[in-house]
């Protein structure tokens, strides 16, 4: 556990000093149900939620804060639960174009609240995939961080639809995706499956966890499709690989 002296020092660097000051003694009090006042936009934790744990996860440890040689102009979250790391991603990158792609409805409208006032943002309530297809929302887990999509035929009643990383390259023009983010909860594994052959070498750096407790041998097919190209695996951080693309990464 980090001492609190620690956590008001990562706070700072994220969110400045008065609202460091405040985060901390919620997080003292164990406040779950917390509102931030930032500047330009509000981050909301919600009650009786893996909100707070969430929150803790992404700006108490180095899950995503990572020196990288460039300065992202294009970002993908996906699996973006409540928008947090979208969050820090806006934070770390303030330039940064960012899609954001969440499965569930209530997280979604979490997400709205906690990015409203974060300009080239764009949040897509779509399961990622390789390929066109509709799903079922799920949780078997019974928790707020871990739904996961079911394939369904086109004929049966479907919750979301599917969409892919070359379609969100296509529908923002972007030339690379310069950091793609993906947690969604085992899906991981049909995305490196097949279909990736466009996006995946347009891609600079992958922040990628797997989920074999949720799909079997997820790991080993995002490893062998990632080492059929020139990707180095620079880091791992709270069980989250980080690949950088040396074809696309001077290092």
């Amino acid at each position: 556990m980090l001492s609190k002296l620690v956590q008001f020092k990562k706070l700072k660097k994220h969110f400045g000093p008065n609202n460091a000051f405040l985060l901390s003694l919620s997080l003292i009090f164990h406040k779950q149900n917390l509102r931030l006042y930032s500047g330009k936009f509000d981050v909301e934790l919600r009650k009786n939620t893996k909100d707070l744990e969430t929150f803790e996860e992404i700006f108490f440890t180095n899950l995503y804060d990572v020196s990288l040689p460039f300065t992202p102009k294009t970002i993908v979250d996906a699996g973006a639960n409540i928008g947090l790391a979208s969050v820090f991603f806006h934070l770390k990158y303030p330039k940064a174009e960012i899609v954001a792609i969440e499965i569930e409805k209530q997280n979604m409208e979490q997400i709205k609240r906690n990015t409203k006032s974060i300009e080239n943002f764009e949040l897509l309530q779509k399961g990622l995939f390789n390929r066109k297809t509709f799903f079922k929302v799920e949780d078997p887990y019974h928790a707020t961080n871990s739904f996961q999509i079911r394939e369904v035929a086109s004929s049966e009643p479907f919750d979301i639809e599917s969409i892919t990383l070359d379609e969100i390259i296509n529908l923002k023009n972007w030339q690379t995706i310069d950091i793609l983010k993906i947690d969604i909860e085992g899906a991981e594994k049909e995305l490196f499956e097949s279909n990736y052959e466009n996006w995946l070498p347009k891609t600079k750096v992958i922040f990628i966890e797997t989920h074999d407790r949720m799909r079997p041998k997820c790991s080993h097919t995002v490893t062998t499709t990632i080492n059929k190209y020139n990707f180095m695996l620079y880091t791992t951080t709270e069980g989250t690989l980080v690949y950088f693309n040396q074809d696309l990464i001077n290092i």
